[in-house]
């Protein structure tokens, strides 16, 4: 089991489905464009990180001040807009999760009133940063920066409460990002969220909040500071880095040539469907497919030929196992099917309706005494797995029946059961 590889999230989810054939750029050409976004990506985070902590640590400077500000100049100016039914709006019932602050980003030893508050009006409304201030007694808006209308399309005037923040931001996002921030608020923590804002067209723009929580005298939370950045940007290059790096993925497990599972995905498909056999004592079953007389169809018809013959090849036992049946070239002109929950019986009909099929295709073959048709043979062995046999066994045993079935003269089916399950099927295998 030591010279099994690990079990990738994207294996797990294809162990039982067979990989489609799809068009898709090179390995190499793959490989090169994802070299070149992870390091656009790089330089976008470094970019996104530098702006950030630039602005978060400068703003932040100013939060001591912010809350003189808030309590006279920008509270008043808010009061103006604010009808006397909406100061009464009851404290909404958020929620919230995500990334604490460990130490508040309030800097120490600067007092209310050291600065002139316009100064901080004029800095705050004009920087790429987005400031707010909610009131914790009401959950009211104290205050929110002019740039959010630019951004997201809602005047400062309508975001009365922090429902109205709650309800613009995407339903996917909403529950844990609310549940977070008010968890983290009610403890007292300095915290952001990423999550995605509602635009007033209907689309959602990234944002990353950054909270302070204000706190009074005696401790009890008075209110909460914070600073809206639009992301947008660094989201989509990851959205899009991962996109190739599953591409990658997937195409690190499939042939190249025929689009079906490689070698290396077959290793983690067995290594995947053995320990689900192991656990449930089901049976697993394993067949192994050679072509007849490869070498002679090759030297007869051209390489480029015998490459259209394996993928028709291909296609025809994807089509002969169904969509349950993980199939893979192991090689050369050998395929594989790993039949997860399949006895013996059952295993040994499926290599023979891969047998037929593969005869109906017709493929022409001069050089085979079969018809002067491709035909192929097959080793099938099924266990069910115990201490008495690990994978690298089970595979040879397998091996071991393709070749008897060569030895018998190609073109037939082989078979062994070691998990004690033969039915009909399996007593006509020698045919």
């Amino acid at each position: 089991m030591s010279g099994i590889p690990s079990i990738s999230p994207l294996a797990r989810d294809i162990c039982r489905k067979r990989p489609r054939c799809a068009k898709v750029a090179t390995y190499r050409e793959l490989k090169a464009q994802l070299a070149k976004l992870e390091n656009e990506a790089a330089a976008v985070r470094q970019q996104e990180r530098r702006r950030t902590r630039f602005q978060a640590n400068n703003l932040h400077a100013a939060f001591k001040t912010l809350l003189l500000l808030a309590d006279n100049a920008l509270t008043r100016y808010w009061t103006i807009t604010m009808s006397h039914e909406e100061k009464d709006l009851a404290r909404s019932s958020l929620q919230a999760a995500f990334l604490r602050h460990e130490d508040s980003l309030a800097p120490p030893g600067r007092q209310p009133g050291e600065d002139n508050p316009a100064v901080y009006r004029t800095l705050l409304e004009s920087t790429r940063a987005i400031p707010w201030k909610i009131d914790w007694a009401t959950m009211q808006f104290a205050y929110i920066g002019p740039q959010i209308e630019a951004l997201l399309g809602y005047a400062p005037s309508t975001w009365r409460t922090a429902e109205d923040w709650a309800a613009r931001m995407h339903p996917d996002d909403r529950e844990d990002v609310v549940n977070f921030c008010v968890a983290q608020s009610q403890a007292g923590t300095d915290h952001e969220a990423d999550y995605r804002a509602l635009t007033a067209d209907g689309g959602y723009v990234w944002i990353r909040d950054v909270v302070h929580v204000v706190r009074k005298e005696n401790g009890d939370v008075d209110a909460l500071i914070g600073f809206m950045f639009d992301i947008s940007e660094r989201k989509r290059t990851e959205e899009r880095l991962a996109e190739l790096q599953r591409e990658l993925e997937r195409l690190s497990l499939s042939d190249s040539l025929t689009g079906i599972g490689n070698r290396r995905m077959f290793d983690t498909v067995i290594a995947c469907e053995w320990a689900s056999a192991a656990a449930s004592g089901k049976p697993l079953s394993l067949v192994m497919i050679d072509i007849d007389f490869f070498k002679s169809y090759n030297d007869y018809y051209g390489h480029l030929q015998g490459d259209e013959c394996l993928k028709r090849i291909a296609r025809v036992l994807g089509e002969a196992a169904g969509p349950n049946a993980f199939l893979g070239r192991f090689g050369g002109e050998e395929f594989v099917l790993v039949l997860a929950q399949t006895d013996a019986d059952q295993a040994v009909r499926i290599a023979q309706r891969c047998r037929a099929l593969i005869g109906e295709e017709g493929i022409a073959h001069l050089r085979s005494p079969h018809g002067q048709r491709v035909t192929a043979s097959f080793g099938v062995a099924t266990v069910v797995p115990n201490e008495g046999i690990d994978i690298t066994a089970f595979i040879n045993l397998t091996d071991a029946q393709l070749y008897q079935a060569k030895d018998q003269g190609r073109n037939r089916i082989a078979a062994v059961d070691r998990a004690g399950i033969g039915g009909e099927g399996f007593k006509l295998q020698s045919r």
